[in-house]
């Protein structure tokens, strides 16, 4: 049975949770919308725009009243979507409403610590086998805290996003909270499904970093990183020899409009896919850690990345695009959609592999969507875009979701790309 859901849009925050009321009370009559009694733990989803943001309070009750669900996580953002619709910097929430079976499920924060590690729940598994966190995005040191939580989670399946930043309670956990991180627990046999796409295409080869000087990429190859670049690009480094700095910067901002970003593989990796032969040696732009490129020193033809990285570490540069983001959606998407309908000699294949999608040819009961807010209609041209794409590839089931500050999986912190979790 699928989970309840709702989303609205109206300048009066009592309004739109009235709309949602009345399609969550509307799906209680519908089949496929049916409680399940093996499920008794019930949770809420609920995320917000900013102008909401000062009624959260009032907005929880409400759900807490008329649902009966008294559990709660979500967040506050500049944007939230639902199955087919996006929600952009005017007033709307979004809601779903899910079960699990018992004991499965642990909501946490500041004020509610989490299990300790190799704690088991009622049924002897594991209670902390993934997770979905929200970060408030002025939290200090955010990927040392992700790296810590991530070794606490045996799974290493965390995943969620940097909710806004523009209200001082930005982000839910049974209450409204400010600061710091919270979200919910899964503990092990809780079957979900987490995939990321980057959209990004990469421009030209792969190449090793042989120099660096803090931030600054400064060799590639042996080569001047910068002349490195142009050379993917096609162009030759003695033609703008005069004014460098001046050419080179009204070049690279016509050539990436959307941003000029790196596509790191670290070294260890790297050697890995060359030994299988992956892909005829190469990665693929989806296995990327993409970052953007925020600063150039034409005098020493080096290029600042917004990340750490190291000697040895493999580098392609990339550029994202609409074409090049619907492409990577479309194929997340689709791989997801291609397990989902697998055989059962496959599947357990996949299930061997780590995909927990437990049974074939079944439909996911609810979808989890988080995206950069540099994505969405700046990057598509209109609002729904991806939520359409999921909805083609997956079929119509019940989501949910915000826009970003920082998109986490697998609990690294990464930017422009989208978190789709599919739960069973």
């Amino acid at each position: 049975m699928m989970f309840r859901f709702g989303h609205s849009t109206h300048p009066n925050w009592r309004e739109a949770l009235e709309l949602v009321h009345v399609q969550l009370e509307g799906q209680m009559q519908l089949e496929q919308f049916a409680a399940d009694p093996s499920r008794p733990q019930k949770l809420g989803l609920v995320y917000v725009t900013e102008p909401f943001a000062e009624h959260l309070d009032s907005i929880i009750d409400g759900l807490k009243r008329r649902t009966g669900v008294q559990q709660w996580v979500g967040g506050v953002a500049i944007g939230v979507c639902s199955s087919g619709v996006e929600y952009y910097q005017e007033p709307a929430l979004v809601v779903m409403l899910t079960e699990f079976p018992g004991d499965t499920v642990r909501v946490f924060s500041g004020k509610v610590p989490l299990p300790k590690p190799g704690t088991l729940n009622g049924a002897g598994r594991n209670a902390m086998a993934s997770a979905l966190v929200h970060v408030d995005p002025l939290t200090e040191d955010i990927d040392d805290l992700l790296e810590d939580f991530s070794l606490k989670v045996s799974s290493n399946q965390v995943f969620g996003g940097l909710v806004g930043a523009a209200h001082p309670k930005s982000h839910i956990a049974l209450e409204p909270l400010a600061g710091g991180v919270s979200g919910v627990v899964f503990a092990d046999g809780v079957p979900l499904e987490v995939r990321m796409t980057q959209g990004v295409q990469m421009v030209g080869g792969e190449h090793e970093i042989t120099g660096i000087r803090g931030n600054f990429i400064e060799e590639l190859d042996g080569q001047p990183a910068l002349d490195v670049l142009l050379n993917d690009l096609g162009l030759s480094t003695e033609a703008i020899e005069d004014n460098r700095a001046e050419h080179t910067t009204e070049l690279l901002a016509k050539r990436f409009s959307h941003g000029l970003f790196v596509g790191i593989t670290d070294k260890v990796h790297a050697q890995s896919i060359l030994r299988k032969g992956f892909a005829g040696g190469k990665v693929e732009t989806h296995q990327l850690k993409v970052r953007p490129v925020v600063g150039m020193d034409p005098g020493r033809k080096s290029l600042a990345v917004a990340d750490d990285f190291k000697i040895g570490d493999h580098l392609a540069f990339c550029t994202r695009d609409e074409s090049s983001a619907r492409i990577d959606l479309t194929r997340m998407c689709a791989e997801l959609r291609e397990d989902l309908e697998a055989p059962a000699p496959r599947l357990n294949e996949l299930q061997a592999a780590g995909f927990s999608g437990i049974i074939s040819q079944r439909k996911p009961r609810g979808a989890l969507y988080i995206a950069c807010n540099g994505r969405g209609a700046a990057l598509f041209g209109q609002q729904g875009v991806e939520q359409q794409i999921v909805r083609e590839q997956l079929g119509d089931i019940p989501l949910v979701g915000f826009s970003a500050n920082g998109e986490i999986f697998k609990g690294a912190l990464y930017g422009y790309t989208g978190v789709l979790a599919l739960f069973f």
